[in-house]
């Protein structure tokens, strides 16, 4: 009997591949210790203090934020040629939940602050559940701490991808100076498909001369998942968000969060070199 073929860990994009496929930049590391303040939607709760303290790009974690209205969407497979992957329909809690962790990139929209977060919470059954947080509908129950890492100078703006025909980030340097700054960094990278993710994370640190960091911001896609532990996972279309990373001497461990089109969670630390990256990844990393 033939064997059954290998899930395929490569998916066929509308566009034509990008030769760049690891973009990034670095600069002076900032980072905000601040509090999401209840009442507020999600969006402005993040964007209103990092404006206010010049910090213009980078990522913000949080977790156990009590949440009075959430409204998310799932990751889904396209229904046509036009994506390799897309969003599900809309989906909400009125009644709100708790997120037990999140990771959201910092960024601009057409010169209007912009946040992408994935998050993972307790649905009405008390199981565990994840998805793509729309912001702006997303309010808060309480004001809770969250912590923040970027630059001063350079932030994430959005453009349209020929590629994955989405309009996603891109590290932009918002004036162009020398930096003289002799103290530790940060990058802000977004990372292309089909690229290994953690051999990816490995590349940005040495594009940069950093032979340790940690990665603080993590949101983007894999093609399923191969964890280091030997489980497998096939689902095609993923959101994930590393929920701890770092690199140390060149080397890069990543312990993620993966959401699948039904929602459920799976945690893991990723095996190196047969994760690669389904439409993009987000990633800052604070040197050490």
């Amino acid at each position: 009997m033939q064997a059954a073929p290998r899930f395929s860990r490569t998916v066929r994009h509308p566009g034509a591949p990008d030769p760049q496929r690891i973009v990034s930049l670095a600069g002076p590391a900032m980072q905000l210790d601040f509090t999401l303040e209840a009442g507020r939607n999600l969006r402005d709760a993040i964007s209103i203090p990092l404006s206010r303290a010049g910090l213009e790009g980078g990522t913000v974690r949080f977790g156990q934020l009590a949440i009075a209205e959430l409204h998310f969407l799932m990751p889904a497979l396209a229904v046509d040629d036009q994506h390799a992957a897309f969003y599900s329909v809309p989906h909400a809690m009125e009644e709100g939940t708790l997120i037990d962790y999140a990771c959201a990139t910092y960024g601009r929209k057409d010169g209007e602050p912009f946040v992408h977060c994935h998050a993972v919470w307790r649905d009405r059954q008390g199981q565990r559940q994840g998805g793509h947080l729309m912001m702006e509908k997303t309010l808060v129950g309480a004001d809770t701490p969250a912590q923040a890492w970027g630059l001063h100078d350079a932030t994430m703006a959005t453009r349209y991808d020929p590629e994955t025909n989405f309009t996603l980030f891109y590290p932009t340097r918002l004036a162009e100076q020398a930096v003289t700054s002799t103290g530790k960094r940060v990058v802000l990278a977004r990372i292309r498909p089909d690229q290994d993710l953690t051999m990816a994370v490995e590349a940005a640190c040495a594009e940069h001369g950093m032979a340790n960091a940690i990665v603080r911001g993590s949101v983007g896609s894999i093609i399923g998942a191969e964890f280091d532990d030997g489980r497998v996972l096939e689902d095609r279309a993923t959101e994930i968000l590393i929920r701890a990373g770092e690199v140390r001497q060149g080397r890069a461990r990543l312990e993620i969060g993966l959401i699948n089109p039904q929602g459920q969670v799976c945690e893991g630390v990723l095996a190196r070199g047969c994760n690669p990256v389904l439409i993009c990844f987000e990633l800052v990393l604070q040197e050490l």
